[in-house]
């Protein structure tokens, strides 16, 4: 078991006074098997109403109003996580079944096919093997450059691409194991030294859900705190909202993670 503290910050700024602000926050890890959250802080600016509520897909979601106008809005989360590596989140039959297929972001076109097909018969291995082999395969084909894709960008696009960043590794691991019927789900998260979030993925194993990192092609240890869980990168959001006013916006995030 390994303990972690925590930081999170993200901000956004607006060109134009904006009011009336409608927004939906998914940035606040929970606890389970695996990890043991304990928070010091949850501070959103402006003052506002909120309420806290699950999403369908179990994360922890704040959903609020802040009325007033405002050209700054800023949440900051700080907390400890205990991680147990060893630990098993089960994976419930009936809600695993979702994970099996394609997303409009995860839905394998041409050129992931190509790559699917060149890859040796996986037919004796288990769902996790098949996964760890073909990230494995993906790892020497793909090159972290941000800046060349965004938060709309699709696995099939970015492997176009052969560029991109751990949401794009992510979805085109997804988009294999999905071709293979492997349920596997998107996972957000924090690790030490990435200076923001990270993303991953999990897949189901006898039962229960394994992490792996197709970005740094490895097995997820007990430094990755998981804050949401999904289908792909839309399902964990971190920020949607709406409202009234603002023009151009700017969105910055700071992430820090230490080892205690």
């Amino acid at each position: 078991m390994r303990r972690l503290r925590y930081s999170y910050h993200m901000e956004l700024t607006f060109e134009l006074p904006v009011n009336e602000h409608h927004f939906k926050l998914r940035c606040f890890p929970s606890s389970d098997e695996r990890q043991k959250i304990s928070y010091t802080r949850i501070e959103i600016y402006p003052q506002h109403f909120s309420t806290e509520e699950p999403d369908s897909f179990g994360n922890m979601c704040i959903f609020g109003t802040a009325r007033q106008s405002h050209e700054r809005f800023s949440v900051d989360v700080e907390g400890t996580a205990e991680i147990d590596a060893s630990g098993q989140v089960a994976a419930i039959p009936s809600k695993t079944g979702i994970f099996k297929y394609e997303t409009a972001l995860t839905k394998a076109g041409k050129t992931i096919r190509e790559f699917h097909r060149s890859l040796d018969p996986m037919n004796w291995m288990t769902g996790y093997e098949r996964t760890v082999y073909m990230m494995n395969e993906l790892y020497p084909e793909f090159r972290y450059v941000p800046g060349v894709t965004g938060i709309l960008t699709s696995a099939e696009d970015a492997f176009r691409l052969r560029r991109g960043v751990c949401q794009d590794y992510a979805q085109i691991l997804l988009a294999l194991c999905r071709l293979e019927r492997i349920p596997c789900r998107y996972v957000a998260g924090m690790i030490p030294g990435e200076g923001a979030t990270h993303a991953w993925i999990d897949v189901c194993d006898g039962g229960v859900w394994r992490g792996i990192d197709p970005t740094h092609n490895r097995e997820c240890d007990d430094t990755y705190i998981k804050i949401s869980g999904g289908r792909d990168a839309q399902d964990c959001a971190i920020n949607q909202g709406v409202f009234y006013g603002g023009g151009k916006q700017t969105q910055t995030v700071k992430v820090i993670v230490k080892i205690m």
